[in-house]
């Protein structure tokens, strides 16, 4: 069948897991990946990861320091669709195959350049670890608390990784769309800084909401680190002692989690009505009721419970990442697959990215071994043309923006879904948000802050789609989009009209793209999947808990110990899986889009699953195989995996050092005068380390804690060893006050209708020409009048409309910043 990028060459000059993961898409996805390799081999090679993130593609040995091999891959370079490269900023130019280089001889070259920190600036040089972004930027601060002691936690799950890979994908869709109208390519640039700033949704806002209006922000609530989960989210320890989270913050599903679980009596109580928002003793006291219930079960009878008695409440049990592997529901989306691999055996791995009906993915093979396809690319090279496909540099009608001309109509809710249609806005689809006229759940937390990211740049109307006026609206819009997103479960599109079947008959162009929780078959696709449950299944909570005990099964604990450990699990999931699945989600229309504008205008139906996108940010472990490692856990303390990518305390302040490799251990040991560790039997091996990780971790303590951080960061920095200064205070501080932000423009200015000028996040992934653009969340209905006088409404029809509550708008109250309300 045909596959979205048939016929596209890609030349993978990638190391690391970012770059090497978009290029697997690519792959799965039809496009024929050729991976440049030096001759020792990419230095990830001797991770267990690359058997994954390699499989498909081709191996080519060049050693780009010489003459010939710089003159093999240029013309490589001249025969591809595509390159995707890692090297640190002005590394490709001093080999001869930087972007402007290429592209004066291959205009119609799309060129994709990731980094750690961007192309220029103070730290555009520093090596691209996930922890080393992470701590440098303030994510670590989202898990302060997590376990009791004071000072940055260690961010487990790679988020920077997971939305770096999925930007330079899109980038790079994007920019295939434009070649394919144009015949222009463009340099598209991300980077791990990029991709991990759309995991703050809130605290970015909300600390400037706290500057500007400090009567009615008084503090940020998620700053509190000993903070319990709120009650729909909270985690519940079982009779036979397994732990389960309960993910239901939407009012019905928190009610009908308390009946199932024989607590219904307690909404009868007046105290009780609003759950579940409630006062702090109201609260607290349900709190115990529940933890009290879950006692009376074990994990399997509650999960029968919730998985085949009803079909309103989400529950999931904690799993590792290799117990995720067999859900059922896992196995039943092929979202882990079989690939026979030759070094290793049979291997079950991650799969497809996402479900496309029309133009499916597929795993192309088993990961290359090193150089196996070097005669056969260089053969190829010598009977091919001098250039393919290049044009002739003539001047063309570009769109301002990537996706300028494309419409997203966007029917989702709360924020994985929203997110994402967000990230395609800024590359330049229109998005029409379809909003109840209750509103959304993001707009009661906050203030209804939350909007101005998961909504950022759309345009919304408000409509009642259980009307037959409200469905007209719907037709009307959906006659003229490109792409449709939503997140109802299965069965509910089609009783409001809007099934796919339905929508193609109106449409039959429209890329429609079901952002489930589960599936739309299969076993639990009935059920419903709020943000907690991907960390559950796929194992990010029990990765980020770290070597934290679990407490023994049949342990007797007090109430206060059940909450306390609790309270650690909902910190472990924090904040990561939404946005994991709003990264996929986002791809995955433009995967369908791209499939669209190749090949003949036909439109077709994806399939993105909140426990699929959640699998694919844990896919440092979503394998396996017989003799695979088992995957680096972080200590109970929050540190780190091990002594080498590790959390130390300074003199004042904190570190993170990331020295992943041998010529970087040696490098460490000389700068820091530590020679004897050079020769001490304890170190010698990478496997020695690890085994004596304990005392190496206390030998460096020892050092670290000797100098401040910036000195050690100034000091290391300087001999190319990944060590940086954490910053402890949030993400908001580091990109509101550092300089290096402003020179790669990764903040830019916005304006809300409500609050007024604020600074927000900048584009995760920009393209030279056809660049990026940013937005603010509207308001609940702030559009509904112009839409509807676009799509054909009088003023007299629109007046009646929202007298019979068919539609509806938001007043737009506009905050008073000197008075604080």
């Amino acid at each position: 069948m045909t596959q979205p990028l048939d016929n596209i060459v890609v030349l993978d000059f990638t190391t690391g897991r970012a770059g090497s993961v978009a290029t697997m898409i690519l792959s799965d996805y039809g496009a024929e990946v050729i991976k440049v390799e030096p001759p020792e081999g990419d230095p990830y090679r001797q991770f267990p990861q690359s058997l994954l993130w390699n499989r498909g593609k081709k191996s080519v040995v060049l050693d780009l320091n010489t003459p010939e091999g710089k003159e093999r891959a240029r013309g490589l370079l001249m025969q591809a669709d595509v390159v995707v490269e890692s090297f640190r900023p002005g590394e490709a130019d001093s080999l001869g195959i930087g972007y402007d280089d290429v592209s004066a001889e291959r205009p119609d070259l799309v060129y994709c350049s990731i980094t750690a920190f961007g192309p220029k600036g103070p730290y555009a040089h520093y090596k691209p670890y996930d922890g080393v972004v992470a701590a440098k930027v303030g994510r670590f601060s989202v898990f302060t608390g997590q376990s009791k002691r004071p000072g940055p936690h260690y961010a487990a799950v790679q988020v920077a990784n997971h939305g770096t890979a999925m930007a330079a994908v899109r980038g790079i869709l994007s920019a295939l769309i434009v070649r394919e109208k144009t015949g222009v390519g463009q340099h598209v640039e991300t980077s791990l800084m990029q991709g991990i700033s759309p995991f703050d949704v809130n605290n970015w806002l909300v600390w400037q909401m706290m500057i500007k209006f400090p009567d009615r922000f008084q503090d940020d609530p998620q700053s509190d680190p000993n903070r319990q989960p709120g009650v729909g989210y909270q985690p519940v320890r079982t009779k036979d002692g397994q732990w389960i989270q309960m993910a239901n913050i939407i009012v019905r599903l928190f009610r009908e989690s308390l009946v199932v679980m024989g607590l219904g009596d307690v909404l009868n109580d007046p105290r009780f009505a609003r759950a579940p928002t409630l006062m702090p003793e109201e609260r607290e006291e349900l709190r115990a009721m529940i933890l009290n219930r879950a006692q009376e079960k074990t994990a399997d009878e509650w999960m029968d419970v919730f998985v085949n008695q009803t079909a309103n409440v989400a529950a999931e049990t904690f799993l590792t990442t290799q117990q995720g592997m067999d859900h059922p529901q896992i196995v039943h989306n092929r979202h882990v697959v079989d690939v026979d691999d030759p070094t290793v055996g049979p291997m079950r791995q991650v799969g497809v990215l996402v479900r496309l009906d029309e133009t499916p993915g597929s795993v192309k093979g088993p990961a290359p071994a090193l150089g196996q396809h070097t005669e056969e690319a260089l053969g190829l090279l010598e009977a091919a043309p001098a250039v393919r496909g290049a044009t002739n540099g003539a001047a063309v009608d570009l769109p301002a923006n990537p996706l300028t001309g494309y419409t997203v109509l966007d029917l989702s809710t709360v924020i994985a879904g929203p997110l994402s249609t967000s990230l395609n806005y800024e590359l330049g689809a229109r998005v029409i948000r379809i909003e109840t006229l209750e509103g959304d759940t993001m707009r009661r937390n906050f203030d209804g802050l939350g909007a101005n990211r998961t909504q950022a740049g759309a345009e919304n109307i408000s409509i009642n789609l259980q009307t037959p006026e409200g469905k007209e609206i719907f037709d009307r819009l959906v006659a003229k989009v490109d792409i449709l997103v939503h997140n109802m479960r299965p069965g509910a599109p089609e009783r409001l009209g809007i099934g796919y079947e339905q929508v193609k008959q109106i449409n039959p162009g429209i890329v429609y793209v079901y952002a489930g929780g589960y599936g739309d078959t299969g076993p639990h696709s009935h059920r419903p999947a709020m943000h907690p449950i991907g960390g559950a299944v796929t194992g990010g909570v029990m990765h980020q808990l770290g070597k934290f005990d679990m407490p023994p099964a049949d342990q007797t604990m007090t109430m206060e110990e059940i909450q306390e450990f609790a309270r650690r699990l909902g910190r472990s999931n924090e904040t990561n899986p939404d946005p994991n699945s709003s990264m996929v989600i986002s791809t995955g229309a433009l995967l369908g889009l791209c499939a669209r504008e190749r090949f003949g205008g036909e439109g077709q139906y994806v399939l993105s699953t909140m426990i699929g996108a959640n699998a694919y940010a844990n896919l440092d472990d979503f394998f396996s195989y017989d003799g695979k490692p088992e995957r680096l856990i972080p200590d109970a303390d929050g540190h780190g995996p091990h002594a080498l990518y590790r959390l130390y305390q300074a003199r004042r302040g904190w570190v993170f050092l990331a020295c992943l490799f041998e010529e970087e251990w040696q490098t460490l040991c000389r700068t820091l005068e530590l020679d004897d560790m050079l020769t001490d039997p304890r170190f010698a091996t990478e496997a020695a380390r690890l085994e004596n990780d304990d005392a190496l971790v206390e030998r460096l303590q020892e050092v670290f804690s000797t100098r401040n951080p910036a000195e050690w960061e100034q000091l290391l920095i300087a001999e190319d060893v990944a060590c940086v200064e954490v910053e402890e205070s949030g993400m908001f501080n580091f990109y509101s006050q550092d300089p290096h932000v402003a020179e790669n423009n990764f903040i830019q200015p916005a304006e809300s209708l409500r609050i007024g000028s604020y600074w927000r996040y900048g584009p995760v992934v920009n393209l030279s020409r056809t660049p990026s653009r940013v937005g603010s969340g509207p308001l609940r209905g702030q559009h509904t009048r112009s839409i509807l006088g676009e799509i054909g409404y009088s003023e007299q029809e629109i007046d009646e409309l929202y007298e019979k509550q068919v539609v509806g708008s938001e007043e737009p109250t506009v905050w008073d910043e000197e008075a604080g309300h």
